[in-house]
């Protein structure tokens, strides 16, 4: 982790952990439980990652039945903690799910609500999400909402501010035009390895903006030795069909983004002994480099698309 971005967010207060939680999949439920419901799958999971020794989270999506279980996990843990939270969706009543929007009314009411409902003052990183063309971002830029981020920032309600997307272009164009804090973005084996990442990266590491892997664990896709598709939103925009002759692991994938630049990777689980598995991985193989054969197997697919 280069010591400028570690700095960057520093000076807004903020220092996020290698390893971060996305909170998502647990909090939505997961429907092959039978002994737990969806409120104490999502507590014994945020308490079995701080124990393990992960102090960031990712609220991917703005879950109203969620917030009083985090409410509850960080009362005792605000500062030693940090979280994001995403501009950019909100609670669909009627759906009992997320819509993405980009309403400014609509995100400044979710953005107030969560506060309320957290009962807190300010998160440490405001992300807009999910951008998914340059037209999208014009329209942020046009609506406001862009501004109102900044706002948030200076009135102290977020300690930094980011923007997240599955594009590096797209990110690259945004970076150099406004100011952000952190960015959000696929890293992987197939996404690591493009001139276009690599590019990325380097302009964040110049700018000092952090930078936070998601789709890192390709959704343990790799983790088999079967043909497998990968959809292209994880790929940098192309799907991808292979085959590997050694499954990867969780500690293959994370050493390979935090190489690759990453300075935090957020990964989700659907249950505490997935979240076990991951941390373990990752602990017992903390900083190898044995991750070469999966970059070049990614590479030579992805030469010949």
């Amino acid at each position: 982790m280069s010591k400028s971005t570690v700095n960057r967010l520093t000076s807004n207060g903020v220092g996020l952990s290698s390893l971060g939680l996305g909170i998502e999949h647990f909090a939505r439920g997961v429907r092959k439980l039978t002994n737990l419901t969806r409120d104490e799958n999502s507590k014994l999971i945020l308490e079995e990652a701080y124990k393990l020794g992960i102090t960031h989270y990712d609220l991917v999506f703005n879950l109203p039945y969620f917030f009083d279980v985090f409410r509850e996990f960080i009362k005792d843990k605000r500062k030693k903690i940090t979280f994001t939270t995403h501009l950019g969706s909100f609670y669909d009543e009627k759906a009992s799910g997320h819509k993405k929007t980009r309403s400014l009314k609509k995100i400044q009411q979710t953005y107030d609500s969560m506060l309320k409902s957290i009962n807190i003052d300010y998160v440490d990183l405001a992300l807009i999400q999910f951008v998914t063309n340059k037209e999208d971002y014009e329209n942020i830029i046009k609506k406001g909402i862009l501004e109102y981020v900044q706002q948030l920032k200076k009135e102290g309600k977020a300690r930094a501010v980011g923007v997240s997307a599955h594009n590096p272009e797209l990110l690259i164009k945004m970076i150099e035009k406004g100011e952000f804090d952190a960015i959000m973005f696929p890293l992987n084996f197939a996404t690591g390895i493009l001139n276009s990442t690599k590019r990325l990266i380097e302009i964040c590491k110049q700018k000092e903006i952090t930078v936070i892997a998601i789709k890192n664990l390709l959704k343990g896709k790799a983790f088999t030795t079967k043909t497998t598709n990968y959809p292209a939103y994880f790929c940098g925009g192309k799907k991808l069909k292979m085959k590997l002759n050694e499954p990867a692991t969780p500690a293959h994938c994370m050493n390979y983004a935090i190489d690759s630049g990453a300075n935090t990777v957020v990964f989700g689980v659907k249950t505490v002994e997935e979240l076990r598995s991951n941390m373990e991985s990752y602990n017992s193989n903390k900083g190898s480099k044995n991750y070469i054969y999966y970059v070049n197997e990614f590479k030579k697919v992805i030469l010949n698309l």
